[in-house]
């Protein structure tokens, strides 16, 4: 019911419709375009894309975030953001005051532009710039000239950086000792690649530095059942799906996958080809009846299979994503600990518990050290307590069924062996 004090005539009041109308579609209420944007990942059609949440940014503008439900990609409208850039630089054209510019002391450090109201700022208040670092942009294009792979690079632009936002002087090696010893929560594995990353940092800056040593403590991998990794590989999205398929039955590292070329699977003779990373040495392997049709059945954009996404980094957030909400639908936690290189251990787990042989797994994981592949042998034992699943084949059909299933030949029984038994670990 809508009361409006000081009206003349009854009818003369705005219905209720109109009123909620009105609240629905004002621009102070919703803050964001009543149309949705298309999603720039895979340019999918408007009503694909949901609204998921907001986030306020520096200026304290409210803006939109969507996730497109094909591709699983979460984004901001790019009109929506460049209006927001445009009112906050609107805003501060109207400010009085001192312009902002480079303090002569550090080239990364910017003073705190003050308004002439505020007289009781101090005018030498500086704040730290957490922006680019010429110095540190400078290393890792030097590491790029000098071979190094773009994910490596990547870990070590995230470690500077935060070494950076820490307050860490970099052209002080005893402050960036410090700085990583006062952080507790840290383990010792972080520890140390920062240590790596600062280390390679100061070498071609030739700094003095002694290397701290942090240990890393390696810890048994988690290793999922399988039918867990079915439901993975069933509730995610198809290209997520494809991925963790072909992550499951070739072993391979979630780089060496998202490399992958539609040259190197040879669909005639069903078998792919895997290019090595890390020092290790190239595999290939024979595809699935299951694998061979999710590839037919990809679309062939680009000489890549996995092309919809800008990086790795951004295929994994999405992968994260959907398996946190599968979890949640399955009531399953035990997804949450599913990791991309979790199906490589659970491979090479699976596979010396069938075999036996450390040489075979060694091949199929493309080790080129042995003591890499000796983690597996101590996982088996969990793996064999586990049982198994046991079909019978009666005719041909069924045996060649079973086998592309996964399963193997255990036994043969009656008058004429006719009838064989087939099984698998769970």
């Amino acid at each position: 019911m809508v009361m409006v004090v000081g009206a003349g005539k009854a009818d003369s009041l705005p219905s209720t419709d109109l009123v909620n109308s009105a609240l629905l579609t004002s621009p102070q209420q919703t803050g964001v375009s009543s149309q949705s944007p298309l999603c720039p990942q895979c340019d999918t059609k408007t009503e694909k894309v949901w609204k998921d949440g907001t986030y306020t940014t520096f200026q304290g503008d409210t803006i939109q975030r969507w996730t497109c439900c094909r591709c699983g990609h979460r984004f901001s409208d790019p009109e929506e953001l460049a209006a927001s850039k445009k009112q906050t630089q609107h805003n501060f054209s109207q400010c009085t005051g001192k312009q902002i510019k480079n303090s002569t002391n550090s080239p990364d450090t910017y003073q705190i532009c003050a308004l002439e109201e505020a007289k009781n700022l101090e005018p030498t208040c500086i704040i730290k710039n957490v922006g680019v670092n010429a110095k540190i942009e400078n290393h890792l294009t030097w590491m790029k000239k000098e071979g190094y792979k773009q994910a490596t690079i990547d870990r070590r632009r995230a470690a500077l950086y935060g070494l950076q936002k820490l307050n860490a002087d970099l052209d002080d090696p005893e402050s960036v000792k410090t700085t990583i010893a006062d952080q507790n929560h840290w383990k010792a594995s972080q520890k140390q690649v920062v240590v790596f990353a600062y280390d390679l940092y100061t070498k071609q800056y030739n700094l003095n530095w002694e290397r701290p040593w942090y240990e890393a403590v390696r810890e048994l991998p988690f290793i999922p059942q399988e039918r867990e990794i079915d439901d993975l590989i069933a509730g995610v999205h198809k290209e997520i799906g494809l991925l963790l398929l072909i992550a499951k039955e070739t072993g391979a590292r979630a780089g060496e996958i998202y490399d992958l070329l539609w040259t190197d699977i040879d669909f005639e003779g069903r078998t792919l080809s895997i290019r090595a990373e890390k020092n290790s040495n190239p595999r290939r392997f024979q595809l699935s009846k299951k694998l061979q049709n999710m590839l037919e059945c990809y679309p062939k954009k680009t000489e890549h299979i996995f092309n919809n996404y800008e990086s790795l980094k951004n295929l994994r957030r999405t992968f994260e994503r959907q398996r946190k909400g599968l979890a949640v639908k399955l009531c399953n936690p035990r997804l949450n600990q599913i990791k991309i290189h979790t199906l490589r251990h659970w491979k090479g787990t699976t596979e010396y518990a069938k075999t036996k042989d450390i040489l075979h797994v060694m091949q199929t994981l493309g080790h080129k050290n042995i003591k890499n592949t000796l983690l597996y042998t101590q996982l088996v034992s969990v793996e064999e307590d586990k049982g198994y699943i046991c079909k019978i084949a009666k005719t041909p059909m069924d045996a060649v069924s079973l086998i592309e299933d996964g399963f193997e030949l255990h036994c043969s029984y009656g008058e004429n062996d006719e009838i064989k038994l087939f099984r698998k670990r769970k």
